[in-house]
């Protein structure tokens, strides 16, 4: 029997191992996760799937995200950027978004979504409530270098919950930008504006290659509520009749 002719031999081996990768398992994207996204109940292919349960670890608290379903473009694997299409459901909490990993970092565009504002007590003791809206349009880091974030936060209808009955506060908006500094990046910039409501909330949360700063002041009528003034002492100082934030680290 006579061999087939070299191009179409690669041909042949090239279909074989399309087709096995095309039936990989969708357990395998755990390969392209960090150990601090936890998937369980695949069902699909490494392609286009979906897991059950989806979550987040900070430190040794879980953030859920529910259901999480994905498509993988085969071609970014050839130029080792490994592209994902996300989104999760749980409940009324919402997350789409497209994902780029590349060897010097994380890369994040379109990211929409909607989150319950109570998963802020999973990570830090403060009592508060309300709906977050995300529409970021670019969210990037890259290891030693500032990152890049564009786009806006909204947290409607917030409240702190204290046990005398939830207190309101209002409507925030966060809007994040990279402005250049003598042509270079400078800070990520978050500027907080109060949309409406008693608690007026003024100023920005900056952050660069390996620090951040929060400068946030706070007046209004929800300060007189002592109880809520009290708990917001343990982050904030005085400052005339009203409080500041004033926060500063390295990362």
């Amino acid at each position: 029997m006579s061999e087939l002719p070299n191009p179409l031999r690669w041909l042949g081996l090239s279909v074989l191992l399309c087709s096995l990768l095309w039936q990989t398992p969708a357990r395998t994207v755990g390969i392209f996760l960090p150990a601090s996204v936890q998937l369980e109940g695949f069902t699909g292919s490494l392609w286009q799937g979906q897991a059950a349960r989806s979550r987040l670890l900070f430190a040794d608290k879980a953030f859920q995200l529910g259901s999480l379903s994905w498509s993988l473009s085969p071609g970014s694997l050839l130029s080792l950027t490994p592209s994902f299409d996300l989104a999760t459901r749980w409940g009324a909490q919402r997350l789409d978004l497209a994902v780029r990993f590349t060897l010097f970092g994380l890369e994040v565009r379109h990211l929409t979504g909607d989150l319950d504002v109570r998963f802020v007590r999973q990570l830090a003791p403060l009592y508060v409530g309300g709906q977050v809206h995300v529409d970021l349009e670019a969210l990037d880091f890259h290891p030693g270098q500032v990152p890049e974030i564009v786009g806006e936060v909204l947290w409607r209808q917030a409240v702190w919950t204290a046990r005398g009955g939830d207190v309101g506060l209002g409507n925030f908006q966060m809007t994040w930008s990279n402005p250049e500094h003598d042509g270079e990046p400078g800070e990520a910039i978050g500027q907080i504006v109060t949309l409406s409501g008693a608690l007026n909330a003024e100023g920005e949360v900056a952050i660069a290659s390996d620090n951040y700063r929060v400068s946030v002041a706070l007046t209004g009528p929800a300060l007189d509520n002592d109880a809520l003034r009290g708990a917001l002492q343990m982050l904030a100082s005085p400052d005339g009749e009203g409080l500041r934030i004033q926060l500063s680290g390295a990362l």
